[in-house]
């Protein structure tokens, strides 16, 4: 199968005017001038741009059906407060679990994306559905064990850790979701698992600074919520230090790992995250909604820091799309480049879920995993241009085989 187009952009290496590329069993054999890539079937898509297919480093998909229920509010603790309600008014079922995560994909292919990084409180439900799916992903069983949790955490670790539905586009990995849901003992023990199992980690972090007054002192929004959710016991460690530092100390910051958020950190915290070889999830419009301080992804990159894009999830976002994501913080960050901000979505988020092999670019050898952009107007491509308009994908290929929207 060939595929031309006015422009192909690989990431990674200079835009093709008048480009193609070649697929042949699922994998990209040729990317070059269309006059130097013959034979048929071929489809011309005109004037439009072929990318690399979008990674979402960090959605909840199970969420979905919380979309529009729960709106996010500056004050972190009571949205969460909000959302246990919600879940415990129609308590989550395998059959409503897995609508979830299906209409999530749907979505999330719609707009795109061709590898998620999901993050499951109940991964025997979702884990399926992921494995059925066409999409790349990484399924992060998420592990809560603090307070009067904390005797959940060896269930939790195991189920977080099967490998029962992985497969060669499905793999999994171990979530301890939080400071303020995983105590340092559980930390050490999902980052002694991953590593035993050479299974990637993701922690949600420094999402607010509220975590800092309870790693350090038990106290604050965070322990009052424990404790109205009936979760707090007095045994709950004090770590004396801030989350990041936390996470460190307790091995979780390694190449291996994705960081959720980082929305609150130090100058320090940025050379520990660099130090480790993390990577860090920033959600553009999850974050604006809540109403954070401005997210210091530029000093991460500036530190070295491998920085990705995630969407979180409907339950704090109106769409799944990384498209929008990455057109949202064009217009509040104009000065950060265009090719930056692609890069983050694509070539970044596939390095970030351990797929950066097969994933992230259009090189021969890799999945052919690709999205086509009309373009708006007949001037010469920039980087700028895929940002700026506003058109929708008018194809996207996983492996090759499956385009969306079905032409037939």
């Amino acid at each position: 199968m060939i595929l031309r187009a006015r422009y192909v952009l690989p990431v990674g290496a200079p835009v093709i005017v008048n480009g193609a590329v070649e697929v042949r069993d699922g994998v990209f054999v040729a990317v070059g001038p269309a006059s130097d890539i013959s034979g048929s079937p071929a489809e011309d898509f005109g004037d439009a741009v072929i990318l690399p297919g979008l990674v979402n480093a960090h959605t909840h998909l199970e969420l979905t059906r919380l979309a529009g229920l729960v709106p996010p509010s500056p004050d972190f603790t009571d949205w969460l407060r909000r959302l246990v309600v919600a879940l415990l008014r129609e308590p989550p079922t395998a059959e409503t679990v897995a609508l979830a995560v299906r209409e999530g994909l749907a979505q999330s292919v719609a707009a795109g994306v061709t590898t998620v990084g999901d993050i499951s409180r109940s991964p025997f439900w979702t884990r399926p559905v992921l494995a059925d799916s066409p999409l790349r992903s990484v399924s992060f069983g998420e592990v809560i064990a603090l307070g009067r949790r904390r005797g959940l955490l060896s269930e939790r670790l195991d189920a977080a850790a099967s490998e029962t539905h992985a497969s060669p586009r499905l793999r999994v990995g171990i979530s301890p979701h939080a400071p303020y849901s995983v105590e340092r003992e559980g930390m050490v023990a999902c980052a002694q698992r991953a590593q035993a199992d050479a299974l990637p980690l993701c922690v949600h972090l420094a999402e607010t600074p509220d975590e800092e007054a309870f790693t350090r002192r038990r106290e604050g929004p965070f322990a009052d919520y424990l404790t109205a959710l009936g979760v707090w016991d007095d045994e709950v460690p004090t770590a004396g230090c801030g989350p990041v530092e936390l996470a460190a100390g307790a091995g979780l910051l390694r190449p291996q790992t994705l960081v959720a958020h980082a929305n609150y950190v130090s100058d320090a915290d940025i050379a520990l995250l660099a130090a480790g070889g993390s990577s860090v999830a920033y959600c553009p419009r999850t974050h604006a909604a809540f109403g954070h301080a401005p997210h210091r992804f530029r000093d991460m990159l500036a530190a070295g820091i491998n920085v990705c894009i995630g969407t979180d999830s409907l339950a704090s976002n109106p769409s799944l799309s990384v498209l929008d994501e990455l057109r949202s913080l064009r217009r509040s960050c104009p000065d950060v480049a265009a090719g930056v901000l692609i890069g983050m979505a694509t070539l970044g988020g596939a390095h970030a879920l351990g797929c950066a092999t097969q994933a992230g670019s259009i090189v021969a050898g890799k999945d052919a995993d690709l999205l086509v952009v009309p373009l708006a107007s007949d001037e010469a491509l920039s980087w700028e241009s895929i940002l700026d308009g506003a058109q929708e994908p008018r194809a996207v290929y996983i492996g090759g085989g499956s385009r969306h929207p079905d032409p037939g």
